[in-house]
């Protein structure tokens, strides 16, 4: 059901969406509308690539078909959460954080099985507070970052896009999308290491 995104238009116009358009969707999708629907399965093909990133951060401690298992679960929890989606963020971040809370979930229910315990030197809260905090950080960075930069970042990162890809999608050269997003990596670091900075930090345009 789920595959990589490659060569679609952001949205039906072939613009970048935004959060307006992402609440436009999930109200669609809610309506089971058919091409709502496939737009939002396609776009929820980035939840196995964000657990596998996350699960990787945290040196692996569910195995692929623990990871499967998980993606299909998760998948079940985005549906039955739609309706709570605002729009105050793109979808992917939305997805981020449940796929980040449903991975500790799964990583907690794997370590109170009797075989495991013994391995469990650390709780899932206390290996990993300081990178899921950095994560969050960085969503928050990235909404302040604002697109196209964004946009490029959370293609490049969240769905595994290449950069001829992301050309590809946005009609412009492999050349502008790497400035685009080198930049914008340089603005969000730049943000985490202020603190996360403020909204006046933020680029309209991303890097321009």
């Amino acid at each position: 059901m789920l595959r990589k995104l490659h060569d679609r238009p952001a949205t039906p116009t072939g613009r970048i969406p935004s959060h307006e358009d992402d609440l436009a969707l999930a109200r669609a999708v809610r309506a089971r509308e058919p091409a709502a629907l496939e737009r939002f399965v396609r776009r929820m093909g980035c939840v196995p690539r964000m657990l596998r990133r996350q699960n990787g951060r945290l040196g692996g401690p569910l195995d692929g078909d623990d990871v499967d298992d998980l993606t299909q679960d998760v998948l079940v929890v985005i549906w039955r959460k739609l309706d709570l989606f605002e729009g105050r963020s793109t979808l992917e971040t939305w997805v981020y954080r449940i796929c980040r809370l449903e991975l500790m979930n799964g990583i907690r229910r794997k370590r109170r099985r009797p075989d495991l315990m013994d391995d469990a030197e650390r709780t899932p809260d206390d290996a990993t507070a300081e990178p899921e905090d950095d994560a969050e950080a960085a969503l928050r960075g990235l909404e302040r970052l604002g697109p196209p930069a964004s946009d490029v970042i959370r293609w490049k990162h969240f769905e595994a896009l290449t950069f001829d890809e992301i050309a590809h999608r946005l009609g412009v050269s492999s050349n502008t999308v790497k400035t685009w997003y080198y930049r914008g990596i340089c603005r969000l670091r730049d943000q985490l290491e202020r603190g996360a900075g403020s909204d006046a930090d933020a680029v309209e345009g991303g890097a321009t």
